[in-house]
């Protein structure tokens, strides 16, 4: 799959066509076959279905605005999936018989508010004042959504005890790390977590950057089998997140839920990576997530 700019990852139109909508659409005439939620500001976040099973297997990328390589990578999953899906073998899996038994729900973009504000800047938008007072005219770092919330700290994963922290550290609304009002105060996080609660996936991967690290849960037997399978596909060591890290992310509020869960830490070096990173990043961990059902 070529490479596509991180512009091209945000809605083309007031339907929410991207390029790389269009691309899959051209290549396999499938488009997205869900809305899980509207951001904020109104954009649609989707996500595709491949394969026929009933056991379901989540992917989610680009949570912060930062790591919007990981939606490119997303994409090249679900153009791997599609392209073995009648015929051919990923690792020596049988992917049709994989993609009979299970299904891959990949959402490509959960942040596509955040991921415009950065590449493109403050819009005039009912939040401008509040987004010029939060960044102060900085965006470099902006992780957030469109009113300063970090999605990966707004699941129901130690909420409470998130709040001293914050309070502690002096966090507040803006670029990144403020987990918001109250668990799944944010449409996006509420769609995803609403998602989960509808389909109880078999497994959770959460698309990240950077560090070339697996995060897992829950602390079991079953979980610490499966991460160290997907260690040792990858090349990723095996981590435990320290300080605020431990809180509210997807992976800790569906880890809680007894459902294997693994934050992937993609690529090496500093936010955001570069985009031309992608294929060197897909071609170490894309075949580990696409047989992860053989791992359950």
């Amino acid at each position: 799959m070529s490479l596509i700019e991180p512009v091209l990852l945000l809605p083309a139109d007031e339907s929410g066509r991207t390029k790389m909508t269009e691309y899959i659409e051209k290549k396999y005439g499938i488009r997205p076959a869900l809305t899980v939620a509207r951001s904020i500001l109104s954009r649609p976040i989707e996500g595709y279905i491949v394969g026929k099973g009933k056991r379901y297997i989540l992917v989610t990328a680009t949570h912060h605005a930062l790591e919007s390589i990981t939606t490119n990578i997303a994409f090249m999953l679900i153009d791997l999936l599609l392209s073995k899906e009648n015929v051919g073998s990923i690792n020596g899996v049988d992917c049709k018989l994989l993609l009979s038994k299970f299904a891959f729900i990949i959402i490509p973009c959960v942040n596509p508010d955040g991921v415009e504000l950065r590449l493109h800047g403050i819009a005039d938008t009912p939040l401008k004042e509040r987004q010029m007072r939060m960044s102060r005219g900085d965006l470099s770092t902006w992780q957030a959504n469109s009113r300063g919330v970090d999605l990966n700290h707004n699941y129901d994963f130690g909420f409470v005890t998130y709040k001293t922290v914050e309070r502690e550290h002096g966090i507040v609304p803006g670029p990144t790390l403020y987990s918001g009002e109250s668990p799944e105060s944010e449409p996006e996080t509420h769609g995803v977590a609403n998602l989960v609660r509808i389909l109880s996936p078999v497994a959770v991967v959460s698309l990240h950057t950077q560090g070339e690290e697996i995060f897992f849960g829950p602390n079991d037997e079953k979980s610490t089998r499966i991460a160290d399978r997907l260690s040792s596909l990858t090349g990723y060591s095996l981590s435990v997140p320290k300080g605020t890290s431990a809180f509210g992310g997807l992976c800790d509020y569906t880890a809680s839920l007894g459902i294997p869960s693994f934050t992937l830490e993609l690529g090496r070096g500093r936010n955001p990576l570069p985009e031309s990173n992608a294929p060197r990043i897909f071609s170490r961990v894309g075949n580990a997530v696409a047989i992860l059902p053989t791992l359950l």
